[in-house]
């Protein structure tokens, strides 16, 4: 059996409250050969802090705050995403809400 790697895109605003529970759920996922790519479209609470912890835990978390180049809300922040994940020749997607 092939073990690609799944690219795993949470976008996140202001979920510093949940976003800790759903990247551990990411992490205890059976399937192991696997990136999260976390896009966040310019959170006012901890949600960095948050996940910054986490990324130094499991460098298969990375962390991206939105540009400006993509518009505000959910859509804007996936198709940043989604560009981020093509630079990675990403095969494999996977949408997750925080």
């Amino acid at each position: 059996m092939d073990n690609y790697r799944v690219t795993i895109l949470l976008a996140t605003f202001n979920r510093a409250h949940l976003i800790e529970e759903t990247l551990n759920s990411i992490k205890s996922q059976t399937y192991t050969n696997w990136e999260c790519i976390i896009v966040d479209d310019h959170s006012t609470d901890d949600t960095p802090k948050v996940v910054s912890s986490l990324i130094a835990e499991d460098s298969r978390f990375s962390y991206f705050l939105k540009t400006e180049a993509y518009k505000k809300g959910l859509s804007g922040t996936r198709n940043y995403g989604l560009d981020l994940a093509r630079t990675r020749n990403a095969k494999y997607i996977q949408f997750f809400d925080d």
